[in-house]
């Protein structure tokens, strides 16, 4: 198997995702809207239309590959995937054509375009695209991030310095008291919290230091393989939410932080379960 060059096959990904974005901001008011799991779970018909455009143009970028993408295609001689252990297996892009499905379909204009590529289960390149503040973050194993043409820096950051953000698992209502008590958690510690709703750019908010530490108790690979690249080469540590390396198989939790940040909500984390545990 020969894989290009990642620089190139990077540029060209960067095209596809501001051609995603400008997808998503092109949609008018006649997307059509279903559910799949759930209430909260929604896919739109413009999901369906940039996720399909994704997979063939880059199966003809680099090929063979596989996909792992949140939507389930059937296309043509184009291998999709869905066991996230088959990521191991040569190249795989993972994708999530709208990050903040529901966002964007209650117009919050707070959502992007997620692609991550893979070689034998190691993300090699991370590109994500906010279509409505026209920012693109891109990274390279081992190169940096990027946006808008700009590397960003690494620096470190306490939790009391810093706005926090999290998610929640609306398609898990078993996540519900948990994921409210690590919110709690979050805003004694840190200088303020948020929750948007898109978990790509809540990595790349924090690769770039808007936020100093993001946590999530349930994600799918498509929600975070991009933003983790693109957070970690910048010098944040990406984990689960008790510290042990992060895995796309299953619906794994997330913690993405500066190292000071992420070092003082573990230890708060930790003294928090144990002391829950202690009074049941």
């Amino acid at each position: 198997m020969i894989v290009p060059d990642d620089a190139f096959l990077q540029h060209e990904i960067e095209k596809l995702a501001v051609k995603a974005g400008r997808m998503i901001r092109s949609a008018d008011r006649d997307v059509k809207v279903s559910t799949k799991s759930g209430r909260r779970d929604l896919v739109t018909s413009k999901d369906l239309e940039i996720q399909r455009m994704l997979m063939q143009r880059l199966d003809i970028l680099c090929s063979p590959c596989s996909f792992l993408c949140e939507e389930d295609l059937s296309l043509p001689g184009i291998r999709q995937i869905a066991d996230p252990e088959e990521v191991n297996e040569g190249v795989c892009f993972i994708i999530d054509p709208i990050d903040g499905t529901a966002n964007f379909v209650h117009g919050l204009q707070h959502s992007c375009t997620s692609i991550a590529m893979t070689v034998d289960g190691k993300t090699r390149i991370g590109v994500i695209y906010d279509p409505y503040r026209e920012e693109l973050f891109s990274a390279g194993l081992g190169r940096g991030t990027w946006l808008n043409g700009h590397r960003l820096p690494e620096f470190d950051l306490k939790l009391a310095d810093a706005i926090t953000v999290f998610g929640t698992a609306p398609y898990d209502d078993s996540t519900n008291a948990p994921t409210f008590r690590m919110a709690h958690l979050l805003y004694e510690l840190s200088a303020d919290v948020r929750r948007t709703g898109s978990a790509a750019l809540d990595c790349c908010w924090t690769a770039c230091g808007r936020f100093g530490l993001y946590a999530e108790l349930s994600l799918s690979p498509w929600d975070f393989a991009a933003g983790k690249l693109i957070a970690e080469e910048t010098g944040c540590s990406v984990t689960d939410i008790n510290g042990a390396p992060l895995k796309f198989e299953g619906k794994p939790s997330i913690l993405c932080g500066r190292p000071s940040a992420v070092k003082e909500f573990l230890a708060a984390w930790k003294g928090a379960q144990n002391a829950e545990a202690k009074h049941r």
